[in-house]
């Protein structure tokens, strides 16, 4: 599975937000164990693969976060400048565990409920 391209890792790197399956050697896992080392290590997983999307399987895991780009331009430049302008505006919201989409018009944010709610 690839989760982002490398200039992306390394911008991500600088804003301690990231590190890169594939640098702890680990590419071409299955979903499931993506969010089973994101949990362990209490990582965001930032991906552009739509199957990380599931509301019912971020409650389900205790990750840090999730951020699943949508985007129609996919090239690493475009990447970087649609995560700083993330980052920008709404920094905030990674202090707690989130499912955030973005999209070329929208960001998408869920909470996590809790289970008494």
């Amino acid at each position: 599975m690839k989760i982002c391209h490398w200039h992306f890792v390394n911008f991500l790197k600088t804003k301690v937000f990231a590190d890169h399956l594939k640098t702890q050697a680990q590419s071409g896992i299955k979903n499931g164990e993506v969010y089973k080392i994101a949990e362990k290590e209490n990582l965001w997983i930032i991906t552009r693969d739509s199957d990380f999307e599931s509301y019912r399987k971020f409650i389900t895991y205790n990750v840090a976060g999730i951020i699943v780009f949508k985007l129609r331009e996919t090239k690493t430049p475009y990447l970087i400048k649609t995560m700083r302008r993330f980052l920008e505006t709404h920094q905030s919201k990674l202090l707690s565990k989130r499912m955030i989409i973005i999209e070329d018009s929208e960001i998408k944010i869920y909470e996590s409920k809790s289970k008494d709610q």
